[in-house]
Protein backbone atom coordinates (compact mmCIF):
# COMPACT_ATOMS: atom_id res chain seq x y z
CA UNK A 1 0.00 0.00 0.00
CA UNK A 2 1.03 3.67 -0.28
CA UNK A 3 1.06 5.75 2.92
CA UNK A 4 -0.21 9.72 3.30
CA UNK A 5 2.86 11.84 2.05
CA UNK A 6 4.26 13.28 5.15
CA UNK A 7 6.20 16.13 3.90
CA UNK A 8 8.86 15.23 6.85
CA UNK A 9 11.90 13.70 5.41
CA UNK A 10 15.16 15.90 4.32
CA UNK A 11 15.98 14.81 1.31
CA UNK A 12 20.11 14.53 0.43
CA UNK A 13 21.20 13.56 -2.89
CA UNK A 14 25.19 12.86 -2.61
CA UNK A 15 28.24 11.67 -5.40
CA UNK A 16 29.84 8.69 -4.54
CA UNK A 17 32.45 9.05 -1.44
CA UNK A 18 30.91 12.41 0.07
CA UNK A 19 28.88 10.65 2.84
CA UNK A 20 31.73 10.25 5.50
CA UNK A 21 32.63 14.02 5.17
CA UNK A 22 29.27 15.12 5.13
CA UNK A 23 27.02 13.62 7.64
CA UNK A 24 28.57 14.59 10.99
CA UNK A 25 26.26 18.11 10.15
CA UNK A 26 23.02 15.82 10.24
CA UNK A 27 23.71 14.29 13.42
CA UNK A 28 22.87 15.38 16.98
CA UNK A 29 24.58 13.98 20.66
CA UNK A 30 25.18 10.39 20.61
CA UNK A 31 25.08 8.47 17.40
CA UNK A 32 25.05 5.00 16.29
CA UNK A 33 25.14 3.29 13.25
CA UNK A 34 22.86 0.16 12.16
CA UNK A 35 24.67 -1.60 9.22
CA UNK A 36 23.75 -4.19 7.14
CA UNK A 37 26.59 -6.61 7.72
CA UNK A 38 27.66 -7.51 4.13
CA UNK A 39 28.53 -3.69 3.52
CA UNK A 40 31.77 -3.79 5.47
CA UNK A 41 33.39 -1.50 2.92
CA UNK A 42 31.04 1.42 3.26
CA UNK A 43 30.84 0.74 7.02
CA UNK A 44 34.22 1.86 7.48
CA UNK A 45 34.77 4.56 5.08
CA UNK A 46 31.62 5.93 7.52
CA UNK A 47 34.20 5.38 10.96
CA UNK A 48 36.88 7.07 9.19
CA UNK A 49 34.89 9.74 8.80
CA UNK A 50 32.76 11.77 10.75
CA UNK A 51 30.95 8.75 12.25
CA UNK A 52 34.03 7.60 14.17
CA UNK A 53 32.87 7.69 17.59
CA UNK A 54 29.67 6.30 16.40
CA UNK A 55 28.84 2.96 18.36
CA UNK A 56 27.97 0.02 15.94
CA UNK A 57 25.53 -2.40 15.30
CA UNK A 58 25.79 -4.89 11.97
CA UNK A 59 22.63 -7.05 11.41
CA UNK A 60 21.76 -9.52 7.97
CA UNK A 61 19.80 -8.43 5.42
CA UNK A 62 16.46 -10.46 6.30
CA UNK A 63 12.77 -10.22 6.83
CA UNK A 64 12.41 -8.07 10.53
CA UNK A 65 11.09 -10.02 13.27
CA UNK A 66 10.34 -9.16 16.74
CA UNK A 67 14.07 -10.59 17.92
CA UNK A 68 15.39 -8.20 15.32
CA UNK A 69 13.83 -5.10 17.39
CA UNK A 70 14.80 -6.77 20.49
CA UNK A 71 18.45 -6.72 19.15
CA UNK A 72 17.92 -2.77 17.50
CA UNK A 73 16.01 -1.75 20.88
CA UNK A 74 18.62 -2.69 23.19
CA UNK A 75 21.48 -1.25 21.32
CA UNK A 76 19.55 1.90 21.33
CA UNK A 77 18.95 1.84 25.16
CA UNK A 78 22.38 0.63 26.08
CA UNK A 79 24.11 3.00 24.16
CA UNK A 80 21.90 6.60 25.06
CA UNK A 81 21.49 6.82 21.21
CA UNK A 82 20.19 10.08 20.08
CA UNK A 83 20.99 9.78 16.74
CA UNK A 84 20.65 6.27 14.69
CA UNK A 85 22.02 6.36 11.19
CA UNK A 86 20.90 2.94 9.63
CA UNK A 87 23.07 2.00 6.04
CA UNK A 88 21.75 -1.37 4.10
CA UNK A 89 18.58 -2.31 2.17
CA UNK A 90 14.70 -2.44 2.93
CA UNK A 91 14.60 -4.83 5.79
CA UNK A 92 17.71 -2.76 7.25
CA UNK A 93 15.85 0.43 7.41
CA UNK A 94 12.74 -0.97 8.65
CA UNK A 95 14.65 -2.55 11.38
CA UNK A 96 16.00 0.94 12.61
CA UNK A 97 12.60 2.41 12.20
CA UNK A 98 10.17 0.04 14.05
CA UNK A 99 13.14 -0.43 16.79
CA UNK A 100 13.17 3.93 17.13
CA UNK A 101 9.53 3.97 17.15
CA UNK A 102 8.64 0.98 19.79
CA UNK A 103 11.43 2.10 21.50
CA UNK A 104 10.72 5.28 22.18
CA UNK A 105 6.90 4.27 22.82
CA UNK A 106 6.51 0.68 24.06
CA UNK A 107 2.76 0.93 24.37
CA UNK A 108 2.87 0.88 20.38
CA UNK A 109 4.96 -2.34 20.07
CA UNK A 110 2.18 -4.13 22.50
CA UNK A 111 -0.71 -2.36 20.39
CA UNK A 112 1.18 -4.04 17.34
CA UNK A 113 1.48 -7.48 19.36
CA UNK A 114 -2.24 -7.54 20.32
CA UNK A 115 -3.69 -6.32 16.87
CA UNK A 116 -1.07 -8.60 14.62
CA UNK A 117 -3.78 -11.20 14.32
CA UNK A 118 -6.77 -8.50 12.82
CA UNK A 119 -5.20 -8.14 9.54
CA UNK A 120 -2.01 -8.21 7.52
CA UNK A 121 -2.32 -3.99 7.85
CA UNK A 122 -1.62 -1.89 11.43
CA UNK A 123 -1.95 1.84 11.40
CA UNK A 124 -0.07 2.90 14.65
CA UNK A 125 -2.24 5.20 16.89
CA UNK A 126 -0.42 9.04 17.39
CA UNK A 127 1.53 9.12 20.32
CA UNK A 128 2.51 12.38 22.20
CA UNK A 129 5.36 11.13 23.84
CA UNK A 130 7.68 10.02 20.23
CA UNK A 131 8.79 13.62 20.45
CA UNK A 132 11.79 12.12 22.39
CA UNK A 133 12.75 9.42 19.92
CA UNK A 134 16.50 9.49 18.54
CA UNK A 135 16.91 11.01 15.21
CA UNK A 136 17.11 8.68 12.30
CA UNK A 137 19.57 9.48 9.23
CA UNK A 138 18.26 6.39 6.34
CA UNK A 139 20.68 5.38 3.38
CA UNK A 140 19.61 2.94 1.43
CA UNK A 141 21.82 0.11 -0.47
CA UNK A 142 19.01 -0.50 -2.65
CA UNK A 143 16.98 0.61 -5.43
CA UNK A 144 12.82 0.19 -4.59
CA UNK A 145 11.50 0.28 -1.67
CA UNK A 146 11.65 3.81 -1.03
CA UNK A 147 11.93 2.90 3.04
CA UNK A 148 14.07 5.54 3.89
CA UNK A 149 11.38 7.91 3.06
CA UNK A 150 7.85 6.05 3.40
CA UNK A 151 5.54 5.69 6.44
CA UNK A 152 5.63 2.33 6.31
CA UNK A 153 7.43 -1.38 7.20
CA UNK A 154 6.96 -4.34 7.39
CA UNK A 155 7.61 -6.74 10.22
CA UNK A 156 7.42 -10.46 10.37
CA UNK A 157 5.48 -12.23 13.26
CA UNK A 158 4.34 -15.47 14.66
CA UNK A 159 0.94 -15.14 12.59
CA UNK A 160 2.62 -13.87 9.47
CA UNK A 161 4.16 -10.99 7.66
CA UNK A 162 2.51 -7.87 8.72
CA UNK A 163 2.62 -3.99 6.87
CA UNK A 164 2.96 -1.08 10.05
CA UNK A 165 1.58 2.27 8.99
CA UNK A 166 2.28 5.38 11.01
CA UNK A 167 3.74 8.95 10.29
CA UNK A 168 6.42 8.40 12.59
CA UNK A 169 8.48 5.79 10.46
CA UNK A 170 9.60 7.93 7.53
CA UNK A 171 13.09 9.04 8.08
CA UNK A 172 13.50 12.29 9.65
CA UNK A 173 16.91 12.81 6.95
CA UNK A 174 17.02 10.49 4.03
CA UNK A 175 20.43 10.38 1.80
CA UNK A 176 21.56 8.83 -0.99
CA UNK A 177 25.36 8.28 -1.66
CA UNK A 178 26.07 6.92 -5.48
CA UNK A 179 29.12 5.11 -3.62
CA UNK A 180 26.20 2.75 -1.47
CA UNK A 181 24.96 1.49 -4.49
CA UNK A 182 28.13 0.65 -6.42
CA UNK A 183 27.65 -2.66 -4.60
CA UNK A 184 24.48 -3.86 -5.30
CA UNK A 185 24.59 -6.44 -8.45
CA UNK A 186 22.99 -5.18 -11.86
CA UNK A 187 19.73 -7.14 -11.72
CA UNK A 188 18.96 -6.01 -8.29
CA UNK A 189 18.72 -2.24 -9.62
CA UNK A 190 16.40 -3.33 -12.25
CA UNK A 191 14.23 -5.65 -9.96
CA UNK A 192 14.33 -2.19 -7.73
CA UNK A 193 13.11 -0.37 -10.54
CA UNK A 194 10.55 -2.89 -11.32
CA UNK A 195 8.75 -2.70 -7.85
CA UNK A 196 8.63 1.43 -8.19
CA UNK A 197 7.28 1.11 -11.40
CA UNK A 198 4.76 -1.25 -10.20
CA UNK A 199 4.48 0.90 -7.08
CA UNK A 200 3.11 3.31 -9.54
CA UNK A 201 1.42 1.60 -12.31
CA UNK A 202 -0.51 -0.55 -9.58
CA UNK A 203 -1.92 2.26 -7.45
CA UNK A 204 -2.66 3.98 -10.55
CA UNK A 205 -4.54 1.19 -12.16
CA UNK A 206 -6.46 0.43 -8.92
CA UNK A 207 -7.58 4.04 -8.27
CA UNK A 208 -9.80 6.44 -10.18
CA UNK A 209 -8.67 9.69 -12.49
CA UNK A 210 -7.15 12.20 -10.39
CA UNK A 211 -5.73 16.09 -11.65
CA UNK A 212 -2.17 13.78 -10.68
CA UNK A 213 -2.60 10.96 -13.76
CA UNK A 214 0.35 13.13 -16.11
CA UNK A 215 2.72 13.02 -12.89
CA UNK A 216 2.06 9.35 -12.67
CA UNK A 217 3.17 8.60 -16.03
CA UNK A 218 5.77 11.09 -16.85
CA UNK A 219 7.18 8.63 -13.62
CA UNK A 220 6.57 5.19 -15.19
CA UNK A 221 7.92 6.62 -18.48
CA UNK A 222 11.49 7.59 -16.83
CA UNK A 223 11.49 4.42 -15.07
CA UNK A 224 10.87 2.17 -17.70
CA UNK A 225 13.35 4.22 -19.90
CA UNK A 226 15.87 3.89 -17.24
CA UNK A 227 15.86 0.35 -17.21
CA UNK A 228 15.98 -0.27 -20.60
CA UNK A 229 19.20 2.09 -20.44
CA UNK A 230 20.49 0.28 -17.06
CA UNK A 231 20.83 -2.94 -19.81
CA UNK A 232 23.53 -1.71 -21.65
CA UNK A 233 25.02 1.77 -19.47
CA UNK A 234 25.06 0.66 -15.73
CA UNK A 235 26.92 3.40 -13.81
CA UNK A 236 26.97 5.13 -10.27
CA UNK A 237 25.26 8.31 -11.80
CA UNK A 238 22.33 5.99 -13.56
CA UNK A 239 21.71 3.90 -10.23
CA UNK A 240 21.47 6.67 -8.79
CA UNK A 241 18.83 8.35 -10.83
CA UNK A 242 17.21 4.89 -10.12
CA UNK A 243 17.30 5.18 -6.53
CA UNK A 244 15.68 9.09 -6.74
CA UNK A 245 12.95 7.64 -8.97
CA UNK A 246 12.03 4.84 -5.82
CA UNK A 247 12.07 7.81 -3.28
CA UNK A 248 9.58 10.15 -5.59
CA UNK A 249 7.09 7.12 -5.67
CA UNK A 250 6.92 8.22 -2.28
CA UNK A 251 7.95 11.95 -2.25
CA UNK A 252 6.31 13.44 -5.31
CA UNK A 253 2.95 14.06 -6.77
CA UNK A 254 2.30 10.74 -8.87
CA UNK A 255 0.56 8.97 -6.09
CA UNK A 256 -0.97 11.85 -4.36
CA UNK A 257 -5.06 11.53 -4.07
CA UNK A 258 -4.81 7.87 -5.20
CA UNK A 259 -6.45 4.55 -3.34
CA UNK A 260 -4.15 3.90 -0.82
CA UNK A 261 -4.52 0.07 -1.60
CA UNK A 262 -4.96 0.21 -5.24
CA UNK A 263 -2.02 -2.03 -5.70
CA UNK A 264 -3.60 -5.46 -5.49
CA UNK A 265 -0.81 -7.43 -6.67
CA UNK A 266 1.43 -6.17 -3.39
CA UNK A 267 -1.04 -8.58 -1.38
CA UNK A 268 -1.13 -11.44 -3.26
CA UNK A 269 3.25 -11.32 -3.69
CA UNK A 270 3.55 -10.74 0.58
CA UNK A 271 1.64 -13.54 0.92
CA UNK A 272 3.66 -15.46 -1.27
CA UNK A 273 6.76 -14.86 -0.66
CA UNK A 274 6.30 -15.34 3.17
CA UNK A 275 4.73 -18.71 2.41
CA UNK A 276 7.69 -20.03 0.05
CA UNK A 277 10.54 -18.24 1.78
CA UNK A 278 11.21 -16.16 -1.00
CA UNK A 279 12.12 -13.19 -1.94
CA UNK A 280 9.16 -10.23 -2.50
CA UNK A 281 9.85 -9.61 -6.14
CA UNK A 282 10.42 -12.82 -7.11
CA UNK A 283 7.16 -13.74 -5.91
CA UNK A 284 5.75 -10.39 -7.48
CA UNK A 285 7.24 -11.28 -10.96
CA UNK A 286 5.25 -14.29 -10.84
CA UNK A 287 2.00 -13.18 -10.19
CA UNK A 288 1.63 -9.47 -11.92
CA UNK A 289 1.16 -10.54 -15.16
CA UNK A 290 -1.56 -13.29 -14.35
CA UNK A 291 -3.53 -10.05 -12.42
CA UNK A 292 -2.88 -7.65 -15.18
CA UNK A 293 -4.39 -10.42 -17.65
CA UNK A 294 -7.16 -10.66 -15.12
CA UNK A 295 -7.78 -6.65 -15.67
CA UNK A 296 -7.60 -6.93 -19.15
CA UNK A 297 -10.20 -9.82 -19.41
CA UNK A 298 -12.52 -7.53 -17.33
CA UNK A 299 -12.15 -8.68 -13.58
CA UNK A 300 -12.45 -4.92 -12.22
CA UNK A 301 -12.14 -6.09 -8.68
CA UNK A 302 -8.24 -6.33 -9.48
CA UNK A 303 -8.49 -3.21 -11.35
CA UNK A 304 -9.87 -0.72 -14.01
CA UNK A 305 -9.12 -2.17 -17.55
CA UNK A 306 -8.66 1.56 -19.41
CA UNK A 307 -6.66 2.55 -16.66
CA UNK A 308 -4.27 -0.41 -17.48
CA UNK A 309 -4.54 0.43 -21.34
CA UNK A 310 -3.83 3.79 -20.79
CA UNK A 311 -0.76 3.56 -18.58
CA UNK A 312 0.48 0.40 -20.81
CA UNK A 313 0.29 2.78 -23.56
CA UNK A 314 2.78 4.85 -21.83
CA UNK A 315 5.10 2.14 -21.09
CA UNK A 316 4.88 0.75 -25.25
CA UNK A 317 5.47 4.40 -26.18
CA UNK A 318 9.03 3.94 -24.29
CA UNK A 319 9.94 -0.08 -25.72
CA UNK A 320 7.45 -0.19 -28.65
CA UNK A 321 8.74 -4.00 -28.78
CA UNK A 322 6.59 -4.81 -26.25
CA UNK A 323 3.29 -6.76 -26.68
CA UNK A 324 0.27 -4.30 -26.08
CA UNK A 325 -1.57 -6.52 -24.29
CA UNK A 326 -0.54 -5.37 -20.46
CA UNK A 327 -0.84 -8.70 -19.17
CA UNK A 328 1.72 -10.32 -21.85
CA UNK A 329 3.75 -7.22 -22.23
CA UNK A 330 4.25 -6.61 -18.47
CA UNK A 331 5.94 -10.58 -18.53
CA UNK A 332 8.10 -9.86 -21.13
CA UNK A 333 9.80 -6.59 -19.45
CA UNK A 334 10.55 -8.41 -16.75
CA UNK A 335 12.19 -11.26 -18.92
CA UNK A 336 14.02 -8.45 -20.44
CA UNK A 337 14.97 -7.38 -17.36
CA UNK A 338 16.69 -10.30 -16.14
CA UNK A 339 14.68 -10.67 -13.38
CA UNK A 340 13.30 -14.15 -12.12
CA UNK A 341 10.23 -15.26 -10.94
CA UNK A 342 8.82 -18.64 -8.64
CA UNK A 343 8.93 -21.72 -10.66
CA UNK A 344 6.52 -23.99 -9.38
CA UNK A 345 4.31 -23.53 -6.63
CA UNK A 346 3.27 -26.05 -4.82
CA UNK A 347 -0.54 -27.28 -3.86
CA UNK A 348 0.28 -27.20 -0.52
CA UNK A 349 2.08 -23.38 -0.74
CA UNK A 350 -1.02 -22.48 -3.15
CA UNK A 351 -3.45 -23.48 0.06
CA UNK A 352 -1.65 -21.93 2.31
CA UNK A 353 -0.81 -18.59 0.41
CA UNK A 354 -4.47 -18.36 -0.80
CA UNK A 355 -5.73 -18.66 3.17
CA UNK A 356 -3.65 -15.66 3.99
CA UNK A 357 -4.20 -13.41 1.26
CA UNK A 358 -8.05 -13.74 2.23
CA UNK A 359 -7.17 -14.06 6.34
CA UNK A 360 -4.88 -10.80 6.11
CA UNK A 361 -6.32 -8.87 3.24
CA UNK A 362 -9.91 -9.65 1.98
CA UNK A 363 -13.38 -9.96 3.68
CA UNK A 364 -14.14 -7.10 4.83
CA UNK A 365 -11.06 -5.29 4.52
CA UNK A 366 -10.85 -2.44 2.21
CA UNK A 367 -7.88 -3.60 0.61
CA UNK A 368 -8.75 -6.71 -1.55
CA UNK A 369 -12.68 -6.73 -0.69
CA UNK A 370 -14.63 -8.39 -3.32
CA UNK A 371 -11.97 -10.56 -4.33
CA UNK A 372 -12.79 -14.02 -3.32
CA UNK A 373 -10.70 -17.44 -2.54
CA UNK A 374 -11.33 -18.76 -5.81
CA UNK A 375 -10.10 -15.66 -7.79
CA UNK A 376 -6.53 -15.84 -5.90
CA UNK A 377 -6.08 -18.82 -6.89
CA UNK A 378 -6.79 -18.57 -9.90
CA UNK A 379 -3.94 -15.73 -9.84
CA UNK A 380 -1.90 -18.34 -8.11
CA UNK A 381 -1.83 -21.19 -10.37
CA UNK A 382 -1.54 -19.07 -13.78
CA UNK A 383 1.91 -17.60 -11.72
CA UNK A 384 3.03 -21.30 -11.23
CA UNK A 385 1.94 -21.96 -15.10
CA UNK A 386 0.05 -25.04 -13.14
CA UNK A 387 -2.77 -26.96 -14.89
CA UNK A 388 -5.10 -28.10 -11.91
CA UNK A 389 -8.14 -29.38 -13.01
CA UNK A 390 -11.58 -28.15 -12.17
CA UNK A 391 -12.18 -30.82 -9.27
CA UNK A 392 -8.55 -29.69 -7.79
CA UNK A 393 -9.18 -26.05 -7.60
CA UNK A 394 -12.48 -26.80 -5.98
CA UNK A 395 -11.06 -29.33 -3.74
CA UNK A 396 -8.67 -26.36 -2.60
CA UNK A 397 -11.24 -23.93 -2.74
CA UNK A 398 -13.20 -26.65 0.00
CA UNK A 399 -9.71 -26.60 1.80
CA UNK A 400 -9.31 -22.22 1.84
CA UNK A 401 -12.89 -22.44 3.01
CA UNK A 402 -12.63 -24.87 6.10
CA UNK A 403 -9.82 -23.02 7.05
CA UNK A 404 -11.22 -19.82 7.58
Amino acid sequence: MIADRMWRTRCIVLDSGITPKYIGGLTRGRTGLVVDSALAEHRDRLLAGDLRDAQVLELNAAPVTIETLREVGTFIRNNGIQTIVGLGGGSVLDAVKLATLFTSEPNLATFAERHAKRSGLLVLPPSMSLKERPRTILMPSTVGTGAEVSGVACLDTAVGRRLIVSPYLAGDVAVLDAGHLATLPGQLVLEGLLEALLRVAGTMIGSTRSVFDDDGYSLVARIVRLGQRLLSDDSPELRLVAARLSMETHTGWSLVARNPYGAKHWYIANELAYVTGTRKMTATASVVGPIWEEIENGASTWGDRRRLQELWSVVTDAVPSLDPNAGTGINELIREWGIPGLGAISEEALVRTTDAVIRNWGGVLPMLRGIDAMQVQRVLSEAAHSHTSCQAQRAIYERVGERR
